[in-house]
């Protein structure tokens, strides 16, 4: 950024930023250079040694990453190239506008390089004043623009130059008339809410144990997410593999968490960074061309692109990326569940073959990361009992540990929750503020029934289900929670259901746990009051499944049914799918006559004998 005096020189800042183009376009950068939060644009032999390298060690006092050419430069970079890749990366740039300013070439530029970033800039005037930067034939800088047109230098570049410097003095920024007059206080709080906003992501009130799940997360896959010396510094025979990561688990888990926390910790590593969230829902809904557009905007500044279409999205995607000669991005693609929406948003054949980029996946589905080729799976699992503890202690008592008299409470809640942070959260937040007996009664009712916000976020993965997939989770999660998975295959297989590929696919999107739908009749309370002949009248009654046991007095016979009706054949009256007798006094004459049995597919008998099966004709198998 210094002026020069010799011919080499002059060479060298002709060439200076060749690539950029107008507003809007320009070249991707090797990484020659690790990636900046602020970029200090100023001429050297003004202020380097004073302004300039105030303002970069408050900002390092503040742990925010500043690019000051003297500073940062490393031996062998190309200047250039060094500086143009800070200036894409940076998220603030500040341009110091003193009286000579305008005698370097780099530091104009930079300036037009950094009007073309989506980045805040902040101008510090000293020793200028913001109406010479739009008078500039009778400020400040007149001299030297003379001067550049008498010597017929920079011709082509002297109408931008001046376009760059008018635009900038209707920014408002900070005026200082000798480096003992800088305050700079305000200049580094405004960065330091920059960096923020556009660093972080908001990831949770209290992240409790997030830490040393990130710290496990990268042990596991830490060739991935680490910069190597070769990727880091630009030295030559660097491998282009981008590296994808899958984060699977049930819904409410944390996978969204985890990510959020591992984009903002390792995003300034990379050129370039893109968060989708809740791709399947943008699925559903249409929105998926919406997603290609952020992803446009985030990695290549693309603004002005306007489609509705995946097909159109997909072929600007592609086209950016084969234009660009190195990518070096970070991309979260966050809650999918099919293939497809992977190959739509990231053009999965051009990503897999070049750049370095890192892809986290998150989803409810395993499968989904099998099928995409995925290697690298983090199976994302409940809390322990004290982090899990801790968390409702946050969201109920706004402290770690139960208030005086709640502990019995708040371990009856974990115990409830069984580890899931969605629902300690909502009912960590749910009781808070209340009375004992609120609390007692919100813990019979958990134990009972989900809290409604947590329904409607679990029931996400039942709506993504097909009818048959819905009928057999319902009945796995009322009926058979427990039991063996051969036992459970063969009572549904009456249901004339594809019950092996059903229940595969129930595994797969992790949902052995989460919400059980309506149309069950299977807990206790629920049929408390069906007495025995509203129970076989039952058969008669379409569209409802239904487990029940009654104890016949007289017999001393224990009996349990499972009466079902298939999807597919909702006409017929409902079958009974499955019988256990269990005979508690030793010996009976046969099955009662009212259970009808022809096309009963199990009967188990625990205990005792019959005389015979059955007793009438009709009962016949």
């Amino acid at each position: 950024m210094a002026s020069s005096s010799s011919s080499h020189q002059r060479n060298r800042e002709s060439k200076a930023f060749s690539g950029i183009g107008p507003a809007g376009e320009r070249r991707m950068v090797s990484e020659s250079s690790r990636v900046f939060d602020v970029f200090i644009n100023h001429r050297g032999p003004d202020v380097k040694l004073t302004l300039a390298t105030q303002l970069y060690n408050s900002l390092k006092d503040l742990h925010i990453n500043s690019f000051l050419d003297s500073e940062e430069k490393k031996l062998g970079d190309s200047f250039g190239s060094t500086i143009e890749t800070a200036i894409l990366s940076a998220k603030v740039h500040i341009a110091i506008f003193s009286p000579r300013y305008a005698e370097s070439p780099w530091c104009l530029d930079e300036l037009v390089l950094m009007l073309q970033i989506d980045a805040k800039i902040i101008p510090v005037f000293y020793q200028v004043e913001p109406w010479e930067l739009r008078r500039i034939e009778t400020g400040v800088y007149a001299d030297a623009f003379m001067k550049y047109e008498e010597k017929g230098r920079y011709l082509e570049k002297l109408k931008t130059w001046k376009e760059a410097l008018r635009s900038i003095s209707s920014i408002a920024g900070e005026e200082f008339n000798s480096c003992r007059d800088c305050q700079f206080q305000e200049i580094v709080e405004a960065v330091q809410k920059e960096v923020q906003r556009k660093t972080c992501l908001y990831v949770a009130d209290y992240p409790v144990g997030l830490h040393k799940l990130v710290e496990d997360f990268e042990r596991r896959f830490h060739d991935g997410l680490v910069e190597d010396m070769e990727s880091k510094f630009g030295l030559k025979n660097v491998k282009n593999k981008a590296k994808m990561v899958g984060i699977f688990g049930m819904g409410g888990v944390g996978k969204t968490t985890l990510a959020k926390e591992l984009c903002n910790r390792k995003k300034s590593d990379y050129i370039k960074s893109s968060f989708l969230f809740n791709v399947r829902e943008a699925d559903m809904t249409g929105q998926l061309p919406s997603l290609q557009l952020q992803l446009l905007k985030d990695l290549f500044d693309q603004k002005d692109f306007s489609f509705t279409s995946l097909e159109e999205g997909a072929s600007h995607l592609k086209d950016c990326l084969r234009r660009s000669p190195l990518l070096h991005f970070l991309i979260v693609v966050d809650d999918i569940d099919l293939v497809k929406q992977l190959d739509d948003l990231l053009v999965m054949d051009i990503f897999k073959k070049s750049g370095n980029c890192l892809i986290i996946v998150t989803t409810r589905a395993p499968g989904v990361l099998i099928t995409a080729g995925i290697t690298d799976r983090y199976c994302l699992e409940g809390m322990d009992r004290n982090n899990g503890r801790e968390l409702f202690c946050w969201h109920a008592f706004d402290q770690s540990y139960p208030s005086i008299g709640y502990e019995a409470l708040v371990e009856a809640f974990v115990t409830v929750c069984k580890g899931l942070p969605l629902s300690l959260q909502v009912l960590g937040r749910h009781v808070r503020n209340r009375s004992k007996s609120y609390w007692d009664s919100e813990l019979i009712k958990a134990s009972k029934m989900l809290h409604r916000d947590i329904k409607q976020r679990l029931r996400i993965s039942f709506d993504s289900l097909d009818d048959e997939e819905k009928q057999v989770f319902m009945d796995v999660a009322c009926f058979f929670v427990g039991k063996p998975t051969s036992v459970a295959t063969e009572i549904l297989k009456g249901s004339g259901w594809n019950v092996d590929n059903a229940i595969e696919t129930l595994k797969d999107k992790e949902m052995a746990d989460e919400l059980s739908p309506p149309h069950r009749l299977w807990r206790p309370q629920d049929l408390r009051s069906l007495e025995l002949r509203d129970f076989k009248r039952l058969h008669t009654i379409t569209n409802i499944r239904c487990f029940q046991s009654v104890f016949i007095e007289s017999t001393g016979s224990q009996f349990t049914f499972f009466l079902g009706q298939s999807n597919i054949c909702y006409e017929k009256s409902a079958s009974l799918l499955w019988l256990q007798l269990e005979n508690k006094s030793g010996e009976q004459p046969s099955i009662p006559s009212w259970i009808h049995l022809q096309n009963l597919p199990c009967l188990e008998i625990k205990g005792g004998r019959l005389k015979k099966l059955w007793k009438n004709h009709r009962q016949v198998f």
